[in-house]
């Protein structure tokens, strides 16, 4: 019961915007809804319900903003534009749109009044503990949604986990299943593996003046110089007006006393409670009045905690005497903790209910939080004290060098004269590359936009970090140029050697596998290729001896009978090539199992099934659907 009130005092909180939306996103893309104009251009058609085409716009662009968030600032965009493709998002909105369809006939249900409860009671949407609009709806902007949406979208993905739910609490595994899954993960190979290094060949490959023109006229586009930026720039940070900040004895002193008095008020507790429930046995008045003849008899002398044994009905602290343990503000559900912090070390409250029932609490013991003298916590308070200043300053100069960039859109001087900055340049910076504080791409791509770049106007305050930022604008601008063939010569032919060593490694391991197919001794061949076999005997899929491509490899091989073996080949991480023969597998012995393991397999197994059976439900609804993309139609 304990647990449960502790459980019950936390709530949703920030899980419907962490919980839920990753859950939307890794099972079907971000939520979407159809809410939208009946008229708009249609991407596809679901059993007659419309993704509209500016429904699968918003789609992709939260999408790559959501991986751009996950991979971080220095991501180039075209690989997120490559990995967030409208078809896979497309997909991703219809599959949803199945099971949004197939959970309303199923009669599964949204959040609705507890969505909104837990919206209002969400701390990343409060100030102060009560809620705000202002940052709620700026949230959901930068998600991509508007208040609407966002709670259509939470409301169908409540409907979803319900329906992901059935298909992964029915799954299950049998003992059978169990021994085979654990015979394959903990069988053993007998494996031996052979390296082959390009250094071997390189000597042997020449490359002809033919051959690097013909591949300098087909690849012209690959010698081309970057186009470069000159740019003049000026900088700012909290720190630059740390030494004008003056910090008060008066100012700390203050400070220090503050933060006592809230050390104070969070102290820890000591108490027990006696509950009873309410239920269809015992109403709500039956328990107040029982318990306070419960109060009255502790009041005339007889022990809380005989009482508590007697007669709680709280299975976890009940045996104990009703002892709840210490604890701090939090641990407890809000009504009960306002009771026990109202009381004096001893006291024994008033009957009061809590979802859980009715209680009596009396307060055993106060845990007084031992403050830090002044004189050991000046300084880290003023160091404290200088940093907020420091970052307020720093947050009304970036607002008012915000406005002066914009207004003063010709020329950084006159932010350099307002902040007394000083104006740096910087020569030959590339998209690609940069140093100094370019050397972010964030930075880089915020400075090298349109308005920068092609219009002459001061860039907008790009933030390195919270309290750093960096204002440019257009020196001078590089076009790109076509490099010469003398100029990447060297290049051709590293490339053009590169290229043919890997065409003699492939050939040479292509026709080594062959004659270890065909029977070949293993001495034999690697007498031919100069190479030197490595054995690893009773290899496990963990062994930490043999490198992770050339295990993986060994154990996606066959399994060798007893009159033959399994060939096969790998590239390991330094691109270099091996062949990799199995002798010999042995199963694992199941009884050599754990408990523990064999929980954590079956486990894992019925995860899987509950995945396998989910991504079949799918399957079975998109063959069974009437699907309409653009003009052409997929029905079943």
């Amino acid at each position: 019961m304990l647990q449960k009130m502790r459980d019950g005092a936390q709530g949703l909180g920030a899980k419907i915007l962490v919980g839920i939306i990753c859950f939307v996103l890794v099972v079907f893309g971000f939520g979407a809804f159809n809410f939208l104009a009946e008229n708009e251009p249609r991407a596809a058609s679901v059993n007659g319900d419309e993704i509209t085409v500016r429904e699968l716009q918003i789609e992709t662009q939260r999408q790559k903003r959501n991986l751009q968030s996950s991979m971080g600032d220095e991501v180039d965009p075209n690989l997120i534009d490559n990995l967030v493709s409208q078809q896979a998002v497309l997909d991703s909105l219809i599959n949803r749109t199945l099971l949004r369809q197939t959970a309303e006939e199923l009669a599964l249900v949204g959040l609705a009044e507890s969505f909104r409860k837990e919206l209002i009671d969400n701390p990343n949407f409060q100030v102060d503990g009560v809620f705000n609009q202002s940052i709620y709806r700026s949230t959901l902007q930068n998600l991509g949604y508007s208040p609407q949406s966002f709670q259509s979208a939470m409301e169908t993905d409540a409907q979803l986990s319900q329906l992901v739910d059935v298909y992964q609490d029915t799954a299950f595994t049998t003992e059978h299943e169990l021994r085979d899954a654990a015979s394959m993960l903990n069988q053993t190979r007998d494996v031996a593996y052979m390296i082959i290094d390009a250094a071997m060949f390189e000597d042997g490959v020449e490359v002809s003046e033919t051959e690097i023109a013909d591949f300098y006229e087909m690849h012209t586009d690959q010698f081309v110089t970057e186009e470069s930026f000159d740019l003049a720039y000026v900088e700012f940070s909290d720190h630059d007006s740390r030494n004008e900040i003056d910090i008060s004895m008066e100012d700390v002193r203050s400070a220090y006393e503050s933060a006592k008095a809230a050390s104070e008020s969070n102290d820890r507790r000591r108490a027990s409670h006696i509950l009873l429930e309410v239920n269809e046995n015992r109403s709500l008045v039956e328990a107040l009045e029982e318990m306070s003849d419960i109060r009255s008899r502790v009041l005339g002398g007889e022990d809380f905690s005989t009482l508590a044994k007697e007669l709680s009905e709280d299975p976890g602290s009940g045996s104990a005497g009703g002892d709840l343990g210490v604890a701090g503000r939090g641990a407890f559900v809000s009504d009960f903790e306002d009771v026990l912090w109202s009381l004096t070390t001893g006291d024994v409250s008033l009957p009061f209910q809590t979802e859980f029932g009715v209680h009596l609490v009396k307060l055993v013991a106060v845990e007084a939080v031992e403050f830090p003298s002044f004189d050991d916590e000046q300084s880290a308070i003023r160091e404290t004290l200088l940093t907020e200043r420091a970052e307020r300053l720093f947050e009304e100069r970036l607002a008012a060098v915000d406005k002066l960039a914009f207004e003063e859109t010709d020329s950084l001087q006159p932010i350099a004269d307002a902040h007394a900055l000083e104006i740096k340049t910087v020569e030959g910076l590339t998209r690609s590359e940069g140093v100094g504080v370019f050397a972010s791409m964030k930075v880089r791509q915020g400075m090298l936009e349109i308005d920068v770049i092609d219009n002459g106007f001061n860039s907008r305050p790009i933030l390195l970090e919270d309290t750093h930022a960096v204002v440019a604008r257009l020196v001078d601008r590089t076009a790109s140029k076509q490099r010469s063939l003398n100029e990447v010569r060297e290049q051709i032919v590293a490339q053009l050697k590169r290229d043919k060593t890997d065409e003699q490694v492939v050939t040479m391991i292509h026709d080594t596998v062959v004659r270890l197919e065909n029977e070949e001794s293993a001495s034999d061949v690697a007498a031919r290729v100069g190479a030197t076999w490595v054995r690893s005997d009773d290899a496990t899929r963990a062994a930490d001896s043999v490198p992770t491509p050339i295990l993986q490899r060994a154990f996606e091989l066959a399994a060798p009978d007893e009159r033959s073996r399994s060939v096969g080949e790998t590239q390991l991480e330094d691109g270099k090539r091996a062949i990799v023969l199995v002798t010999n597998a042995n199963l694992g012995d199941f009884g050599a199992t754990t408990e523990f393991e064999r929980l954590q397999l079956a486990d894992q197994l019925t995860d899987f099934f509950g995945q396998r059976d989910f991504e079949g439900l799918i399957q079975t609804l998109r063959s069974d659907a009437s699907i309409e993309t653009g003009m052409t139609v997929t029905a079943n």
